[in-house]
């Protein structure tokens, strides 16, 4: 990798200096991205691995293009990452999750007290229902996607629909659970 201090560092060069290189861009910018990642997130263990992972994705890149403009173009990757991660937090219902250290000594406990496993029936039980009153299509659509990991394409071929079929058998059944099932 040729000198850094020239701006015009090709990724993925192969030279002996590569790894100093990445140190000095890191001795360089290290602490602005911390920095930019406490802002969005809030977790100082959280800034510090997207940090890291900002100088490994560096590091990885196969382009020949020279970088003009080093700053720029890791900030580039810090914000591609800060977006994947709301991404995933968003499709992995990160909002819902707490620390197993919150969890009670109920919730730890090896038998759940006799008033939650009557709940816990209680809600199976509402949730059955719900899922017979759907027609047998919507039904079907449901249990494919949700229950075999389906995608909606996959659903569609399987049943002889269209994707959209799908889709709004799928509206139709989460309207329909969320109508009929408390969500307390």
């Amino acid at each position: 990798m040729p000198d850094i201090t020239t701006n015009h560092i090709a990724p993925g060069e192969e030279d002996a200096d590569a790894g100093q290189g990445i140190d000095l861009l890191a001795w360089r910018y290290r602490s602005s991205l911390v920095r930019y990642f406490l802002l969005h997130l809030g977790s100082r263990e959280d800034a510090e691995d997207l940090t890291q992972e900002v100088f490994v994705r560096f590091a990885q890149q196969k382009s020949t293009q020279p970088i003009a403009n080093f700053e720029a173009f890791l900030f580039r990757i810090a914000a591609n990452l800060l977006r994947d991660r709301f991404r995933r937090n968003k499709t992995h219902h990160v909002q819902s999750h707490f620390p197993i250290d919150e969890c009670t000594s109920e919730q730890l406990g090896e038998a759940p007290s006799e008033e939650r496993v009557y709940e816990e029936q209680e809600q199976l039980r509402a949730f059955l229902q719900a899922l017979e009153e759907l027609p047998p299509k919507c039904r079907a659509v449901f249990l494919l996607q949700r229950y075999e990991g389906m995608s909606y394409s996959a659903v569609a071929q399987h049943l002889g629909v269209s994707v959209s079929a799908v889709e709004k058998h799928m509206m139709k059944a989460l309207l329909h659970f969320d109508a009929r099932l408390d969500r307390t």
